[in-house]
């Protein structure tokens, strides 16, 4: 290296040590005035936008320069290299963190522990058998701890606050109501198979007599809903009585219209189906038929159709049958597969996640050139020369 070299690398330092706030202090990452950040937190975050990168690339274990492929960031379209990917994944999920910790602060909520604990467990469990390759990149226990337990207790908590009833972007059942039923159809089904099977998996066509008369039942309970004004618990509970069940045959959930995993006949139904009608469906034909009861929930109000909601004793029905291995028989309510949280947090995730990202650039965060400034993404690579 030349003196002019020499001379403007030196100069360059002396700038950038000017500049770095906290210098060789490495005890903290971000911060505010309110909120202080680990090391460890930042680490953590450019390991996880490294790997989600990493994933981005085909066949990654096969490249040399794995830092330098481009791949495409899915937020913003933009094209950037793996190593870029990293710092930027980093440091807007870095700048996240510390606007939940404003904004926990803001709120006065309390850490849910109930919540916490039991993600705590669960992190304990992954740090057994990785403990030595965090601590190698300079993440601690207690680190690893708040990112993967503490804050996801306190991003959610603060999600529900901000979107709920105190919150200042109070999303009401209406528009809960409104967004599933625009996406989603509830369905609940009961099925019949032509076939009978033994405890040695040897099959068994039912009888004509016996077809018939299943066809006879399956019409029956539709008619229960559909004429007579019967709820699908009623018919539900007739069918176990006629075929002595041992529990409550029902299946119920919600399917995304675009995207049916319900067998074919079943979902043509819903489709044509109005809310709070059943209808009988036969799928296949011969010794692989199948009889349905197919029937559309009714969800004028999407807080009614909750997991949350489904399966308080108060709202099951028995019913008493002639099977002396199973006496009373439980009906549940149908479920629709989401909660509350899941909903919204699909109707409004994406809004979520740039509001704290545009939340945290109003606060003034400074940000530890110590350990921004020294950990690279090259740390994560393997096997290769870059």
């Amino acid at each position: 290296m030349n003196n002019i070299k020499k001379l403007t690398a030196l100069s360059l330092a002396a700038v950038m040590a000017a500049a770095c706030t906290g210098c060789g202090d490495q005890s903290w990452s971000y911060k505010t005035n309110d909120v202080s950040l680990s090391a460890g937190t930042y680490i953590y975050n450019l390991m996880n936008g490294y790997y989600t990168a990493y994933d981005m690339v085909e066949s990654p274990d096969e490249v040399k320069k794995i830092l330098e492929v481009e791949v495409e960031d899915s937020d913003t379209n933009e094209k950037k290299t793996v190593e870029q990917y990293a710092y930027d994944s980093a440091d807007e999920e870095t700048m996240k963190m510390v606007a939940v910790e404003q904004l926990f602060k803001n709120y006065g909520l309390e850490l849910d522990q109930d919540k916490y604990e039991s993600a705590k467990a669960y992190t304990s469990s992954i740090w057994g058998s990785m403990k030595k390759t965090f601590e190698d990149y300079g993440i601690s226990e207690t680190s690893f701890d708040y990112c993967y337990s503490e804050y996801t207790v306190k991003y959610t908590q603060v999600f529900e606050y901000l979107y709920g009833k105190d919150g200042e972007k109070y999303v009401d059942a209406d528009a809960l109501t409104s967004y599933y039923k625009d996406k989603y159809t509830g369905y609940a089904y009961f099925s019949l198979s032509m076939t009978d099977y033994d405890s040695e998996g040897n099959s068994t066509t039912k009888t004509e007599e016996e077809i018939k008369k299943a066809a006879s039942d399956f019409e029956k309970y539709v008619k229960m809903i559909n004429n007579d004004k019967k709820s699908y618990k009623d018919a539900v509970a007739q069918y176990i009585s006629d075929y002595s069940l041992s529990s409550d045959p029902t299946f119920s959930g919600s399917y995304n219209k675009e995207e049916s995993n319900l067998a074919e006949e079943v979902s043509a139904s819903l489709d044509k189906l109005k809310e709070g009608q059943a209808e009988f469906v036969k799928a296949g034909e011969g010794e692989g038929a199948i009889y349905y009861v197919v029937y559309k929930p009714v969800t004028d109000s999407i807080l009614d159709f909750l997991e949350e909601d489904s399966d308080d004793e108060d709202d099951e029905i028995a019913v008493e049958t002639s099977d002396e291995a199973a006496e009373e028989v439980k009906i549940y309510d149908l479920k629709s597969g989401y909660s509350r949280y899941s909903i919204l947090q699909e109707m409004k995730g994406d809004e979520y996640s740039d509001y704290l990202v545009d939340y945290a650039k109003s606060l003034n965060v400074e940000k530890n050139n110590a350990v921004v400034g020294k950990f690279n993404p090259k740390m994560f690579v393997k096997d290769s020369d870059d």
